[in-house]
């Protein structure tokens, strides 16, 4: 809507009506910068327009308005904008536009329009000038070895590290704005001749159509752009690296970066990603497969381990070990609370103490950590609260959730769910939670890709880079769901099929 009534305005040869269009449109506004200049030479007269916290001084001083006033020549018969930006300006980036749309969005990310006498036309010159933290290693995405370095809050800076990755004239970088008042930079990445069409094409136009007043991360547009909106897995994978998202972009996917946020989503998304780490490919592939398996042992186990101890413990006494069920029953005497209460409390318990570890400052996030689990652990043991075995299964349980920092949140809404199945159809409502999953699972589409295709059939090419790590070497051809061009390589080198 804000957008829509720019268009009511348009540029004259009046230099005095522009300006007062463009303070009108930024009206109470003290950040708004309007510097007036008249070449003492000729009759070059005009003003420029900036937000003096975002641009670079250095470059509006040395590059705009030093150049126009020390200028001398003036041809005949030449439009004042033309030459200004052929002859006059020695910025290395700038533009010549018209509307008032471009102009409102120049000067709000920090550039500077330039307005002279005599010229329905404006010259934007880039001159964003402010201040960007140093590249270091993500957070959530801590690599053994590999590549270190993460995205920022930059656009321009995380496609060059993309650049950087990958210098091959097929890299292409198509631009959009979204967000009717932010008027957020997208960026959409991809390879040409790699990507397929409609996969690029259904990315672009679902980008294209959303309308909301605001964007500023990632995770906004993956909301809008997911095929299945109410799934509780998101059917993009989210990234704050760049080797990642780039060898991404190499198996024919479409990578999506905005101004303002540190990741990037790349499309279409497979499950089996959740369970790859960007290292898996800089260690030994014996080594990095058998990583990959035991993260998703841990998926099964954190999710599973809890719902198994209830429905074994309460239902199907039968099946344990009878020095075992003695065990169990003998560490509950005297707890006053049913097994699933115990449970599903320390289970919400354990929520909490990671999520009050992750927000809270590192050094109070350890402390508040060991407190936690070992002082509160310990004491509602002696206090009869809860049973040892049952903070053993909830703490084992949670310490797997770790290892997938990606899908946390999938991770605790399942294992609550499964749960709850289990007190109340003991094995068989954990058997039919579990089902219901794999349905779920296999009828997810990610840009009208399956969300589970790589894991539905068992050739070798497919399967080669799932469950387990192939070496480099043997991983010749790219996924054919998802890239046109899907040979990669070959054993003996360049030519050998």
């Amino acid at each position: 809507m804000f957008m829509e009534n720019l268009k009511k305005y348009s540029l004259t040869n009046s230099l005095d009506k522009n300006i007062k269009m463009i303070q009108g449109i930024f009206k109470n506004d003290e950040n708004i910068d309007l510097r007036m200049f008249q070449n003492q030479y000729n009759d070059i007269k005009g003003c420029i327009f900036f937000i003096n916290t975002m641009v670079d001084t250095t470059t509006v001083d040395e590059y705009i308005l030093k150049p126009v006033l020390d200028n001398k020549a003036l041809p005949g018969n030449v439009d004042h904008i033309t030459y200004l930006s052929t002859q006059v300006l020695t910025s290395s980036k700038l533009k010549i536009s018209a509307p008032v749309e471009d102009i409102v969005d120049a000067i709000v990310y920090g550039n500077t329009v330039l307005i002279a006498e005599g010229c329905a036309q404006v010259i934007i010159i880039f001159t964003q000038g402010w201040q960007i933290r140093d590249i270091t290693e993500p957070e959530g995405e801590k690599a053994l070895k590999g590549p270190r370095e993460g995205f920022l809050e930059s656009l321009d800076v995380n496609l060059t590290m993309i650049r950087r990755k990958i210098r091959s004239k097929d890299l292409k970088f198509h631009h959009m704005t979204v967000g009717e008042r932010t008027r957020t930079e997208v960026c959409v990445c991809y390879i040409d001749g790699l990507v397929r069409e409609e996969i690029l094409n259904r990315v672009i136009r679902k980008i294209e159509n959303i309308y909301i007043d605001g964007i500023f991360d990632t995770k906004n547009i993956g909301e809008f752009i997911s095929d299945i909106p109410f799934s509780i897995f998101e059917t993009g994978h989210f990234t704050e690296k760049p080797d990642t998202t780039a060898a991404m972009i190499l198996e024919g996917r479409v990578a999506v970066l905005i101004d303002g946020s540190p990741s990037a989503i790349t499309l279409p998304s497979l499950f089996i990603e959740t369970f790859i780490a960007s290292d898996d490919y800089a260690l030994n592939y014996y080594y990095a497969s058998m990583r990959r398996l035991l993260r998703i042992i841990g998926f099964v186990i954190t999710i599973s381990l809890p719902a198994l101890y209830l429905a074994l413990v309460a239902f199907h006494q039968s099946t344990l070990p009878t020095d075992l069920l003695v065990t169990i029953y003998t560490a509950r005497e005297g707890v006053p609370f049913p097994t699933v209460l115990e449970l599903i409390v320390l289970v919400i318990m354990f929520e909490v103490l990671i999520e009050a570890g992750t927000r809270a400052p590192s050094g109070i996030g350890q402390a508040l950590s060991i407190v936690g689990v070992l002082v509160l652990g310990t004491a509602a043991v002696d206090a009869r609260l809860v049973s040892a075995p049952t903070i053993i299964i909830v703490g084992a349980a949670a310490i797997m959730e770790l290892m997938l920092p990606e899908i946390t949140g999938p991770l605790a809404i399942l294992r609550v769910g499964l749960l709850i199945l289990a007190s109340l159809l003991g094995l068989y409502g954990y058997m039919f939670g579990i089902l219901a999953l794999l349905i779920h699972l296999f009828s997810l589409r990610s840009v009208g890709i399956p969300y589970m295709e790589s894991l539905a059939s068992l050739r070798p090419q497919s399967i080669k880079d799932t469950f387990v790590r192939a070496p480099a070497w043997y991983m010749r051809y790219r996924p054919k769901f998802m890239s046109k061009d899907y040979k990669r390589g070959s054993i003996g080198g360049k030519g050998d099929d």
